[in-house]
Order: structure tokens, then sequence, then C-alpha cells
């Protein structure tokens, strides 16, 4: 092969090296228009490249092989340099990452045995509380057919009774209307006129209110007694919300304490001057004395209580049983109490174990490493956007739902790959679909957010850095090689 002249550019050179057209005899240099150049870099690493950048007054490789001698500063030592710095900065990082992640996955497999030993005792103790809690029910029922029965034929018999009592008051109450029917037919000829009734139902106890253009026609004497009646029934009910409202009072009295009188201090020296005191305009201030109501005036104020308007629920019968019956009823009572008891207790049990069921079903890592940051939630501050990542629940943008816990990313033969979180169903876009965020989870020495974006409508990307996800310790050489 020829060796290169002295002065000659380095394109040059190599196209005097070609023998094939299509350049394969030249694999790695500039020999051929279509081929590929390799910058040796020594002290950095080594570049390929496009055969059409050399000799293009551009220094490509940093030891200048691209360009004619003496064009290019050789900067591969000191890139070399940055390098290893940055390599050493990123084992360091590593290094603490994964004494953490170490201390991650102890706490995470404690915790995941923990949730299976709990699995077991609280489905003991939820099947235990299910026979209690059907045991009870079984007395529960056995006891509710007799009570229910009593008390059907108790209100059958109180219904009995109420109807009779309403038949005898009704009647009552139709012959008192025909009493006072027959106090204002003054003329005693079975019928009355607008005069007569006029007459008698003026005054504060008037029975019948009736309109001084009345059509004499319209008062028949079925409305007339109808009227009556109706007032009268008016004036029972008020009568048995009083009584009920004297029986309320009475109780209230009842269970006020009483007022003792409070002995008055008696004056030590009653020829001690008190001091005098002065405001700031000369007068003489006059001291309050300490009021103290008097015995009568509480009564006073527990009077004005009293006659307070009360909502009072007119007077009804009410079904009594006899001791046989209650004696059932309360049978029922109790059974039922205990059964609800026992139900309470069962349901609570049961809410428990779905409850570590469904942690159980979380994927927090292959070795739980993920566990602690349950829990937990981190946000990164933009400038312009507050983002939010609650790893297992949700992340946000100033509050807005970017995405629900779907679960980890996994490839086409359904793989789980921990490096990718994804998180979707979040608030829906306008004209858009609903927001979604995919979190690239990376190495580092603390939990953090180190960068957000949207990079199309509605889908957003995270860069997390955690310890659980450093796994190892990289060889300088492997860094290179991802720098």
């Amino acid at each position: 092969l020829a060796s290169r002249r002295q002065g000659e550019p380095a394109k040059q050179w190599y196209q005097r090296r070609v023998r094939g057209s299509d350049g394969s005899d030249e694999p790695g240099t500039a020999a051929c228009p279509n081929g590929h150049f390799y910058c040796t870099n020594k002290g950095f690493k080594g570049q390929l490249m496009g055969s059409s950048r050399v000799d293009d007054g551009i220094c490509d490789c940093c030891d200048g092989s691209d360009e004619k001698e003496g064009q290019c500063e050789n900067t591969c030592v000191a890139l070399g340099a940055q390098m290893a710095e940055a390599a050493k900065i990123i084992r360091k990082e590593q290094a603490i990452g994964f004494q953490q992640r170490l201390a991650y996955v102890a706490d995470g497999k404690a915790a995941k045995a923990r949730r299976d030993e709990d699995i077991g005792r609280l489905a003991g103790e939820r099947d235990k509380l299910r026979g209690e809690m059907d045991e009870r029910e079984k007395v529960r029922n056995e006891a509710e057919g007799p009570a229910k029965a009593a008390k059907e034929a108790a209100k059958a018999k109180f219904d009995a009774e109420e109807a009779a009592r309403k038949e005898v008051e009704d009647e009552q109450i139709r012959k008192e209307a025909e009493i006072i029917f027959r106090g204002m037919d003054q003329d005693k000829d079975g019928e009355t006129t607008l005069e007569e009734v006029q007459q008698y139902s003026t005054g504060e106890e008037s029975l019948l209110d009736v309109d001084e253009t009345l059509n004499i026609q319209e008062l028949s004497i079925p409305d007339i007694l109808e009227s009556l009646q109706n007032k009268i029934r008016m004036q029972r009910e008020d009568a048995r919300k009083d009584e009920q409202r004297e029986v309320k009072k009475k109780q209230k009295r009842a269970k006020k304490p009483e007022l003792k009188k409070q002995p008055v201090p008696e004056v030590v020296k009653e020829e001690e001057e008190e001091e005098e005191l002065w405001g700031e305009d000369g007068q003489k201030i006059q001291k309050n004395k300490e009021y103290i109501p008097e015995p009568d005036e509480f009564d006073d104020l527990d009077d004005e209580e009293e006659d307070e308007p009360e909502d009072v629920a007119p007077i009804r019968n009410t079904i009594s049983y006899d001791a046989e019956t209650q004696k059932l009823i309360d049978v029922f009572e109790e059974a039922e109490t205990l059964y609800n008891e026992a139900k309470k207790q069962f349901e609570h049990a049961e809410r428990q174990v779905e409850e570590v069921e469904k942690l159980n079903e979380i994927d927090f890592g292959r070795d739980e490493e993920f566990f602690s940051m349950r829990g937990e939630c981190f946000e990164l501050h933009d400038g312009k956007y507050k983002y939010k990542m609650c790893p297992f629940d949700q992340c946000t943008q100033d509050g807005t739902n970017i995405g629900k816990w779907e679960g980890w990313e996994k490839d086409g033969k359904g793989n789980v790959n921990y490096g990718v979180m994804l998180y979707s169903r979040g608030a829906g876009c306008w004209q858009g679909p609903n927001r979604s965020t995919r979190v690239e989870v990376k190495c580092g020495s603390k939990n953090e957010i180190v960068s957000a974006e949207e990079p199309a409508k509605c889908e957003y990307a995270y860069v997390f850095k955690t310890p659980a996800a450093c796994t190892k310790v990289q060889e300088e050489h492997e860094i290179h090689d991802e720098l």
C-alpha cells in the first residue's frame, strides 16, 4: 500500500489506496466515497464516521486525524480525563445507591413476609368471625318469627280497640255538634238562618267562621254539622297538645338543679378606703359591682323558656304489649343486636384481608426493592409547572391527573422491564386522549424526579432516579461505553 506523502491531504492519500469500486477493500477508512473513516482517538475513545466528513475543514476526531496535519488540536487526553472523572462520579453514585438498595430489599422482603403472615392470621380470624356471625344469625332468625307473630297479634288487637275508641269518640262528637246546632236554632224550627249562624258565631270562642256575604242556600244542615264536628276535633287535639306540653314542662323542671342562694361575703374592714381610679379625662372611674341575680330572677328565666312555643306532635295511643309478648320482643332484639355486632366485626376483618391481598398484588420489583416508595410522593418544579409522582398511585401536573398506576412496561414476550413505570387513564385532554405518563427509572443515590416533559400531546415523560434501580456498581470501561 502506498505510504502517505509529506503534506498530502488524508483524503487524497486514502483515495490512492482504493482497489475496489464498492469500498469493501477499505473498511474503516475514507479511501472510498461511500465508505467510513475511523478515528483512533488515543486517550479517549475511537469514533467511526462517514468518509464525507474527512478533509471538510471540521475537526471531527479529537486527535485531528480526519483533517490535514496540524490543522486540528489533539484534545483526546483532556476529554479522556473528563470522561474518567464523570465515570468516577457515576461509580460513587452507584455505590451509594447500591448500598441503599440493599436496605430497600431487606425492608421490602420483610414487609412481604409480614403481609403473607398477616393474610393467614387475618383470614383465620375472619373465618372464625364468620362462624360466630352465622350462629348468631341463626339464633336471630329463630327468635324473629315468634316475636313478629306476637307483635302482629298485639297490633291487630290494638287496631281493633282504636277503631272502637274512635267510633265512640266520633259518636260523642256527633252528639255534641247536634247540641250546639240546636243552640243555634233559636226559634226551634229545625232550620238555621244566616242571622242565627252569625249571631252564634261571634266572639273569640266561635266554632264557625261565617262570612257576612255567605249565601243562605249554602248553609245546609249537614255542612254545618260537619264543620262543627271538625272544630270539636281540633279543640280536643289542642287540649291533648296542652296536656303533653305541661308534661314536658314538669319533666324539664325536674331535671334542673335547685338554685342555692349564695352567701354574701362579709366586709372585713368597713373603714378601709377603696383605691380611687381616675381616667385620662380627669374623671373618677366608678367600679362596677358584680351582678348576682336573685333566685326569683332564675325562676322568671325558666318561665320565659317554658313559654316559648314548641312543636308538639299530637298524642296518639301506642301499642302496649303484655309480659309474654314483650319478652319475645326483647329476646329477638337482643339476638339482633348480637348478630349486628358479629356482622360488623366480620366485615371489618374481611376488609382487612382484602386490603392486604390487594397490596400483595402490586409488583414492587424483582426483590421488593421498590416497596419503600409506596405512600411517598416526589415533586419537580421546572419553573413553569409542578410535576409530581406518587409511585404505584398517580402522576400529576399542577394538580391535574396525568396518569394512574398501570404497571411496569413489558416486552412483546411479556417480560417485565423494571426500568420503566407506566401511568395511564389520566384526565382527558380537550379533543385528545386521556393523559398518560411514562417514567424511566434510573440508578441514583436518592429518590428524585430529574426531568419531566411532554414529548407529545397529553403524553408525558419523566426520568426518575432511585437507589432501588442500582443493581450493581459498573466497571469504568462499562461506564465509558455508556458515556
